[in-house]
């Protein structure tokens, strides 16, 4: 009882750093929704591609720039490389296609030479690519059948004759869903600011020699004591995660989120508030000032809430930095709110993917507590 006490006496008096991260939280999810649009509009459009061709115009390669050509606006004059990534970033170019050299001689020969793609975001880029991926899925069929050259454009000119209608079924209210998202993925700063905080300050503690020494001549179970501190962490850690879906619900709207989107997001800030738990044991069991919990807290929670777009969307982040932001749970977190707004239909197909990414989230928890174990073993056996 005494260790309980104490564990909410000392969250009672940082209560001001819970209430901080809320109102941040607060205020910067609606920053970020205010600008979001209540109307989702379709229309054909010719989009926007910059071909750069390293290969001969011949063969196989010059039916490829034909048919870009009659089913896109090839853009012109993008020498210069930082001016193709704002005409990316501001969608005025949808695709980028770099063909490499030797491409109708690879394709001819079954090699599937790969074309590389950089994309804006938005329907119209995926429309892009998937009228690329028309071609060289059918290019590359015809060549699986050792057809000359000549025969594979003469049976590709006559396949893309057909033209193909795409019905859209079953739109998503971006609107809707992306204000939840955005929250919910700004969440990942407030959740891991305010339980790394508090646990860690309430953890280094205990851990303090005097406290221990005091602890060890009162005849205090030490077990018994970690087991209490643990079961009221996760009290708190749940207690927090309560707290912003509440506020999420006055934010978003309960009309959002009284759906399997709004089950989605949430589930998934529980296991995501699971994570923060054990990442701030892991951090006390090697920090012992209370005022390094505050640095160490800003870069953990600072730094993968940059890193994995939880404060500017993924797609706009250099491809280094997404490469680097696979190996923290924060980019799988706020992967699955972003594949929670995008999902048309309940069924399990369509919700594995956001399922895998919070599994993803929960095995890196249960390896942050292994690695803490392994180190509290060590620490025990030098003491």
């Amino acid at each position: 009882m005494t260790v309980s006490k104490a564990f909410w006496k000392i969250t009672a008096k940082n209560i001001g750093t819970i209430i901080t991260y809320s109102i941040i939280l607060i205020m910067f999810g609606s920053m970020n929704m205010s600008g979001n649009s209540t109307t989702v509009e379709y229309e054909a459009v010719r989009p926007n591609i910059v071909v750069f061709n390293h290969d001969e115009e011949r063969g196989i390669t010059k039916k490829f720039l034909d048919y870009l050509g009659e089913n896109a606006d090839i853009a012109e004059g993008y020498e210069d490389d930082d001016e193709l990534k704002d005409a990316l970033f501001y969608e005025q170019v949808s695709v980028v296609v770099d063909i490499p050299e030797n491409y109708s001689q690879d394709l001819t020969f079954g090699r599937k030479p790969e074309l590389r793609l950089r994309s804006s975001a938005g329907y119209v880029a995926e429309v892009s690519k998937a009228m690329i991926r028309r071609f060289v899925t059918t290019a590359e069929s015809y060549a699986a059948l050792s057809l000359s050259e000549n025969v594979i454009v003469e049976k590709l000119d006559n396949a893309l004759k057909t033209d193909v209608k795409v019905e859209v079924r079953g739109a998503v209210d971006a609107s809707r869903y992306a204000k939840a998202t955005r929250y919910f993925s700004f969440a990942n700063y407030s959740i891991l600011a305010c339980v790394i905080t508090i646990i860690c300050l309430i953890m280094t503690s205990f851990n303090r020699q005097t406290i221990k020494k005091r602890n060890l001549v009162g005849g205090i179970d030490i077990r018994k004591m970690n087991r209490i501190l643990l079961r009221n962490s996760c009290i708190y850690s749940a207690l927090v995660w309560l707290l912003y879906v509440v506020v999420g619900f006055i934010v978003i709207g309960a009309e959002s989120l009284l759906n399997m989107h709004g089950l989605l997001y949430v589930s998934n800030a529980f296991v995501f508030c699971i994570f923060a738990t054990t990442l701030a044991y892991f951090i006390s069991s090697f920090v012992t000032n209370t005022g390094a919990v505050n640095g160490i807290m800003n870069v953990v929670a600072l730094g993968s809430s940059f890193l994995c777009g939880a404060f500017v969307p993924a797609e706009y982040l250099p491809e280094g930095v997404l490469a680097f932001a696979h190996v923290l749970p924060s980019y799988y977190y706020i992967d699955a709110n972003n594949k929670i707004m995008l999902l048309e239909n309940d069924n399990f197909d369509a919700i594995w993917p956001v399922l895998l990414n919070i599994l993803i989230v929960l095995c890196s928890s249960v390896v942050v507590v292994i690695i803490t174990n392994i180190i509290s073993k060590k620490r025990q056996k030098i003491a």
